[in-house]
């Protein structure tokens, strides 16, 4: 050890040492290996946490549909039994209190809801969904309840499927299609109907290819469980081309004028003022007033509406059913927006409001009659998550995002220029730096879809978690000091040469490096998850907090290393030390690591791209304003993404949109000419 440490170390000496610093690398390989999470998936462990999950958000959903109330009308359906190819054990008719034991019967368990618009379809698949979790075995399915509007039916249904699982709830790629594969998931597939505008015998359509997926999707030799709901005409019309096999069918009947009775004495606080319209829809059952009582969407549609203002006799002055929906829909946003700021909230102007869904609508129907694509993906029709609305800015968004990561990554090169004037023997490793750090940002620009990504500290208080940050650093370390040593004892015994100083100082380059990134793969490959159901606006919050950290951690590891090895070679007292670390941590933690964050953060950086392009059509706070239009009941939550309250009020929206930019248009080509 005395000849190690004075630096007389012998040719035979050297290579022994250096062979087994050699023959450390693959014992660190092995220790990764061993350390590493293990792959498996402990399904039951996982559904459980799942149905814990859906249980939480259909509950909050199921309010939200109810207009903040928690009793449904329970309204009754009918089976439909179409001529061959149907399930066994429906009964005829059926209740909503009813649909868990209605569905259980079932062989196979595949059901079809169907009715009118607004007839509360996916309020039946929510109850039907929350009364199996409340009374599910372990070895049962998870009911799950994804939009069918989002599904690009050029990609199986598998993989769709497990890309929103792992979106919208906190699971991998891998756990999540685990769970898809072996069929521990019932989906609940909502919205045939919405996949397309129309439904003919001309041109493709969505819809009829969903069927025949739906219609293949097997679990063993047996059909696998599915619910769907889809409006009654969109269906029929399907019907003529391709049926929905294997599956019941149910048709959601009207609600009665006792049903639409109870619930306006529930809901009101003068009931006396409707008893006029509901005496007059039973005495005309095909009259205005009984339209608007007929279902679920349309009564709570006129009682938010009369319940902000007016007399609802009103109503009886309407003789044409669509004149009648559409007074009720030019009134709700006003309606809503009134009573939601009564309670206390946010105050935003009702015209602010009806404009910016207005946008958002029109875009969304865009989307739908069109079919538009961008960057490689089939725009939504109906869901709105925060980064993914730049296709609102076109292609400007892009641009602003690559400029935000560009200046970031500007930012992070330009500090090494001095660094490498004052210390040209740094000059290798800070190009290595800048070239990473350029590959960075092209890499980012590339991306037409940025992911949001979540990383959770929590996890590193679980032995899992640990390992996983344990197994890519102790590789590192060990690959460090091999190389350390593989620079520093070939040279060692020469004059002036300090076998220990010079070994500390190559160690600390190196083991800054080997920490960087073990850590940061670590982080990345074995911490990293989806943002879970914590709500639409985490998605992008999430993201910027993961990029942040892992910024943060990367910096403050390469300044520590960076310190101690400056006062090992300057001899420093304590005080200067200590205060030379603190320096370069919150230099290089802070500042580069937030600018870090900002690059690796693609999700929340092409959000706020598309909040700078849009600045002066829609609201600087996007995010909290779809927050408050869900509070208000103008919009819904679907897993990670906003909907709005019914497909009926996006159309009316969009279309009092584009009248309004008509009526623009119009005006400024009637300008004076000069």
């Amino acid at each position: 050890m005395i000849t190690f440490f004075s630096g007389n170390l012998t040719t035979s000496d050297k290579v022994g040492l250096f062979g087994l610093l050699v023959v450390l690398l693959p014992v660190a390989d092995g220790a990764a290996k061993t350390l590493k999470p293990s792959t498996d998936v402990d399904l039951v462990k996982v559904s459980g946490q799942l149905a814990e999950a859906v249980e939480a958000g259909e509950l909050a959903q199921r309010t939200q549909l109810l207009g903040g109330d928690n009793q449904p009308i329970d309204v009754a359906f009918t089976s439909r039994a179409a001529p061959s190819r149907v399930a066994t054990g429906a009964a005829p008719t059926g209740h909503l209190s009813q649909i868990s034991d209605y569905y259980r019967r079932l062989r196979p368990q595949r059901l079809l809801i169907t009715g009118a618009a607004g007839a509360g379809k996916t309020v039946l698949a929510v109850e039907l969904m929350l009364s199996l979790l409340e009374w599910r075995e372990a070895d049962e399915p998870v009911p799950v309840r994804m939009a069918l509007a989002g599904w690009d039916t050029t990609e199986p249904l598998d993989v769709w499927m497990t890309g929103e699982l792992a979106d919208t709830y906190q699971l991998s790629k891998t756990t999540a299609r685990h769970l898809i594969d072996r069929r521990c998931v019932l989906p609940v597939l909502d919205g045939l109907d919405e996949m397309d505008t129309a439904v003919d015998d001309a041109g493709s359509c969505r819809a009829a290819e969903a069927l025949a997926a739906l219609n293949r999707y097997q679990a063993g030799r047996h059909k696998a469980p599915l619910v769907v709901t889809c409006r009654t005409t969109t269906y029929d019309a399907l019907a003529e081309r391709i049926r929905f096999l294997d599956a019941a069918r149910v048709e959601v009947s009207s609600v009665t004028a006792t049903q639409a009775q109870r619930f306006v004495a529930a809901r009101v606080l003068t009931p006396a003022d409707w008893q006029p319209v509901v005496d007059d829809a039973r005495r005309h059952s095909q009259g205005a007033a009984a339209h608007a009582l007929s279902t679920p969407w349309l009564l709570t549609l006129a009682v938010t509406v009369y319940e902000a203002d007016g007399d609802p006799s009103e109503l009886l002055r309407f003789t044409d059913p669509a004149a009648l929906r559409s007074h009720l829909l030019d009134r709700f946003v006003p309606a809503a927006t009134e009573l939601h700021t009564r309670a206390g909230n946010r105050a935003y102007q009702p015209y602010q409001v009806a404009c910016w869904l207005g946008i958002l609508a029109r875009y969304l129907s865009d989307n739908a009659r069109e079919r538009r694509t961008m960057g490689g993906r089939l725009l939504p029709s109906t869901d709105l998550v925060l980064h993914q609305l730049w296709p609102l800015a076109g292609m400007r968004a892009r641009v602003v995002d690559i400029a935000l990561s560009s200046i970031a990554g500007l930012v992070i090169v330009s500090w090494m220029v001095p660094i490498a004037f004052a210390d040209p023997a740094a000059i290798p490793f800070l190009v290595v730096v800048a070239l990473l750090t350029i590959g960075w940002v092209c890499v980012s620009a590339r991306v037409a879809w940025p992911v949001p990504k979540s990383i959770s500290p929590n996890k590193l208080r679980t032995p899992q978690g640990r390992r996983a940050i344990v197994g890519p650093v102790t590789f590192g370390v060990m690959a460090a000091l091999a190389f350390t040593m593989a620079l520093v004892l070939p040279v060692a015994g020469e004059p002036g040469y300090s076998l220990v100083r010079d070994s500390v100082l190559n160690l600390a380059v190196f083991l800054a490096i080997a920490l960087i990134a073990g850590l940061a793969f670590g982080l990345r490959r074995n911490l990293e998850t989806m943002a879970s159901s914590k709500g639409p606006n985490a998605l992008v919050r999430t993201d910027l907090r993961s990029g942040t950290l892992v910024g943060f951690s990367t910096w403050a590891t390469f300044a520590l290393v960076t310190a101690i090895s400056t006062i090992v070679s300057e001899q420093w007292s304590l005080a200067e030390a200590l205060a030379f670390c603190i320096f370069l941590v919150g230099f290089f933690g802070g500042i580069l690591g937030v600018l870090s964050g900002v690059i690796w953060a693609g999700a929340w950086r092409r959000y706020l791209a598309t909040l700078l392009c849009t600045r002066s059509r829609l609201p600087w706070r996007m995010g909290r304003f779809l927050a408050w239009a869900s509070d208000a009941g103008l919009l819904r939550i679907a897993g990670n993404a906003y909907q709005f309250r019914h497909l009926e009020l996006q159309a009316h929206l969009a279309d009092a949109e584009a009248a309004r930019a008509h009526d623009a248009h119009a005006r400024w080509d009637a300008r004076p000419k000069r």
